[in-house]
């Protein structure tokens, strides 16, 4: 047999692999990738090797169906082989599929009639019972119940080339729709086995629906509201029924449930298979009783319902699609409830990398400032977070429970991230060759061969006699180096070259595996986990060891204190990199050097310096400068690209030649200063407004690129840029969160106009959303709880805010004085 793997090797999505055994094609799962360009699996395999002669498609997902449409259209004489609960649900979302298409602006990659004919050439069988797919031929299919959502099949296929099984995405632990995967010892040549969680353990199911129900009724308790966003097909049915679940026992107060989006098409489609749902559920469906809707939960039938549920001061529990947030319903609620900390966003799922539910994620233990992205709209976060594991794949665990009962020959990990196929592959103690192969890769498998033999190893034995022991590893690994043939081995033959013995038994081989595994001087080969490399020598030289997280970030605060200008610190965890933030770097940095060195020699860590200084500390320094003259100070601007401080005064100071040097000394900034009387010597640049003074036009995406890189160096956020015109022509607008922090920038824009041609005008208007949030940190920082939203007004240039008490007047006075310098504008309160 001979099985090219299309796509789903080394990632998650575009499940596909075409298995060539017996003479036919077959083409197991179909799928796209999900939010991203380069969508579809690389079908070129198939053309090259004379097409295909069936489809098999293991579940509805469209990471592993959503390109049935594409590739079946091509072969229309290829029957396609599934389950019927599968059939009903790939309609339903295929069909969505096309709506989206048809709203964006790329090109479809299918059409509805594509779709339809599709739909007409599947042909149905349920889990247990095996089918010839090519009537008279020795292939025969058989589909196992998966677990993991309503339908889902792992595939058995048996051929005179051997037998192969496909998981599919899997769930051991029975969920509350659909049981748990069923397989019995079939003992296959080769297993393709899912990795999604190979390399965690997930936490007890019903322990994370019990905290998912306390949430809500602590929520709900509290007059809030809150959003479940969840995978239409899967999720929001486990969802669903705990909720219900909670409330018929009496473990949750009466709440009303929303459910919105694609949700409710595929309840539909799970009550027409009550043979495919757990049996209490089945039983339901056969005495015709509701088993999703009561008069507790509603499907939201129209925008005006939707509208209503937002703007209602009542508290409800919304459970929509999608579940990563990157459309549909669940993206109107994530806006409108995230701006209230009374209400709640759960996540319950897989989050890919560039999905807004990802960002959601990195929020969780985020200080300061919370915004999500959501398409062009920026969210301020205000609400409560959380994440519930109610995954509906296999964890590592289940995984290799999986791998000891089919006890394969051969193991192919996909459908993973490169971490969880490495540790799933390397936590495997069985006598199997393991692979990890990538999009492209095809491997031929004959078991009619002989297995190479270990008499065909060209390195002669050591003949100790016994199995290498734990002491034993060093000196076998340093004969290894010693020898011109250098590669990878078998834990077979390594036992040989030590033993000189070709006879293994079982579990001597199963605990040398571990010893491998445990010690320093082999490593498993990256694709080919069943072969062992000795490390060279170099490479076992001791590392440093690296401090815990936690303990590295209170160590930098004994050695870096306030005085050294240290006011930030953060890790980037993965790469082990300490990331300190100084007021005044080009001064600072160089002061602290022999700290620095011996920081990363304590803790292991490497330390990044961010070169940026700190804009917030320009105003308290300049006062502390001008001593008893600071009420001449202001206004304060820095201009990041010329290194420089623009300084208003109200009058001269007493000696302004030394107030700039001890400025320069302090933070290594020139300093310019500006009160009346003084002619300016860098007098702002007039920005060009009509369009006569545009003498060459960058093109406007790469005019639009250069001025988000340039940006991404500034002391504040650029919210948003895009062309605009006016009677002038066209122009680009920037947004910060209020004008006043735009003009600070005006010499970048300034250069930015003369580099591309283009006119730049910021933004008039205050970004409210962004104020208020900013506002309620602060307060928050401070433990003062507003009684009501802050309010904006935007020709004075002031947020109000109304307070419990009052507040004493030095820590009211930081508040403000934060607030302005990041915003421009002066927060007030009242009580």
């Amino acid at each position: 047999m001979r099985i090219t793997f299309c796509g789903g090797a080394k990632e998650v999505g575009a499940s596909c692999l075409l298995l060539r055994i017996d003479g036919r094609s077959i083409l197991l799962d179909c799928g796209i990738r999900l939010h991203s360009q380069d969508n579809l699996p690389d079908f070129r395999s198939i053309q090259e090797n004379g097409g295909l002669d069936a489809f098999v498609v293991s579940h509805a997902h469209l990471d592993h169906s959503g390109s049935l449409p594409v590739i079946s259209r091509e072969y229309p004489q290829a029957p396609v082989f599934m389950t019927a609960p599968t059939r009903d649900l790939t309609r339903v979302l295929l069909y969505d599929s096309l709506k989206i298409m048809d709203r964006g602006e790329e090109i479809p990659v299918y059409a509805q009639t594509h779709v339809e004919e599709m739909l007409t050439r599947i042909t149905t069988r349920p889990f247990r019972y095996p089918f010839n797919p090519f009537q008279g031929e020795s292939i025969e299919i058989t589909f196992f119940p998966a677990g993991h959502i309503l339908g889902a099949a792992s595939v058995y296929v048996t051929a005179r080339e051997g037998s192969l099984f496909y998981s599919g995405d899997i769930s051991s632990t029975p969920q509350r729709t659909v049981g748990g995967i069923g397989v019995p010892r079939l003992r296959p040549d080769v297993l393709i086995l899912e990795s999604t969680y190979g390399d965690r353990l997930h936490a007890s199911r019903r322990v994370e629906e019990q905290r998912l129900a306390e949430m809500v009724g602590e929520v709900t308790g509290e007059v809030g509201k809150v959003l479940i966003p969840a995978f239409a097909l899967g999720r929001a049915q486990e969802v669903l029924l705990v909720l219900r679940s909670a409330i018929n026992r009496n473990q949750l107060e009466p709440v009303p449930i929303y459910v919105d989006g694609m949700v409710k098409d595929i309840l539909r489609i799970y009550k027409l298979h009550p043979n495919y749902l757990r049996k209490e559920l089945a039983r339901r469906v056969w005495k015709e009783k509701e088993i999703f809707y009561s008069e507790w939960v509603k499907p939201v039938d129209s925008p005006e319902m939707r509208r209503k549920i937002v703007s209602s001061g009542e508290p409800c529990v919304v459970i929509a699609s999608s579940g990563m947030l990157t459309g549909g319903p669940s993206c109107f609620y994530a806006e409108h409830f995230s701006k209230e900390r009374r209400n709640f966003i759960a996540i319950t799922g897989y989050q890919d990398e560039e999905a807004p539910g990802r960002q959601l994620l990195a929020l969780l233990d985020a200080e300061g400032e919370k915004v999500l992205q959501l398409g062009e709209t920026r969210v301020p976060v205000s609400c409560r977070l959380g994440k519930y594991g109610l995954s509906a794949h296999a964890d590592r665990g289940e995984l290799l429970g999986v791998v000891q009962k089919l006890s394969p020959r051969k193991i192919f990990l996909v459908h993973g991230s490169t971490e969880a196929l490495a540790c799933l592959g390397r936590g495997m103690v069985v006598r199997a060759d393991i692979f990890v192969p990538k999009n492209g890769d095809e491997y031929t498998i004959s078991f009619r061969n002989p297995r190479k033999q270990l008499k065909g190893v060209r390195i002669p034995s050591l003949d100790k006699g016994s199995t290498p022991g734990k002491e034993d590893i060093q000196e076998l690994w340093a004969y290894l180096l010693r020898q011109e043939e250098r590669g990878g081995y078998t834990a077979e033959e390594l036992i040989y070259l030590w033993s000189g013995s070709s006879e293994i038994e079982e579990q001597a081989l199963r605990e040398f595996r571990e010893l491998l595994m445990e010690g320093v001087f082999f490593e498993p080969d990256e694709r080919r986990l069943f072969l062992y490399h000795p490390l060279p020598e170099e490479s076992l030289q001791q590392e440093p060891e690296v401090m815990e997280v936690n303990e590295m970030l209170a160590l930098a605060e004994q050695f870096f204190p306030a005085e050294t200008g240290l006011y930030k610190k953060g890790a980037r965890f993965e790469q082990k990199i300490a990331l300190l933030t100084f007021n005044f770097p080009a001064v600072e940095v160089p002061r602290c050097g022999e700290r620095i060195r011996e920081f990363e020699s304590r803790t292991g860590w490497q330390v990044e310096i961010n070169n940026q200084c700190n804009i917030s500390a320009l105003k308290p320094l300049l006062r502390g400068l001008l001593q008893e003259q600071k009420s001449l100070l202001k206004k304060v601007s820095y201009h990041g690209l010329q290194k420089l401080v623009k300084a208003e005064l109200s009058a001269e100071p007493s000696e302004p030649a030394a107030l700039i040097q001890g400025f320069k000394d302090r933070t290594g900034l020139e300093l310019e200063l500006n009160y009346p009387g003084k002619q300016a010597h860098h007098e702002r640049q007039n920005l060009p407004q009509g369009p006569g003074e545009i003498l060459q036009r960058m093109e406007q995406n790469a005019a639009l690129s250069l001025i988000e890189s340039v940006f991404q160096e500034a002391g504040h956020t650029l919210y948003k840029k895009g062309v605009k015109s006016d009677e002038g022509g066209k122009y680009i607008e920037l947004s910060f969160i209020t004008p006043a922090i735009g003009e600070m920038y005006c010499t970048w824009i300034a250069d930015l106009q003369k580099e591309t041609g283009w006119r730049i005008k910021i933004n008039p208007h205050a970004n409210m959303a962004e104020l208020i949030s900013r506002a309620l940190e602060l307060l928050k920082e401070a433990a003062i709880e507003p009684q009501k939203t802050p309010g904006v007004f935007q020709e004075e240039e002031v947020v109000r805010c109304k307070l419990p008490g009052p507040v004493d007047d030095e820590s009211w006075e930081d508040i403000r004085r934060r607030f302005h310098e990041e915003t421009g504008f002066t927060l007030e309160y009242s009580f």
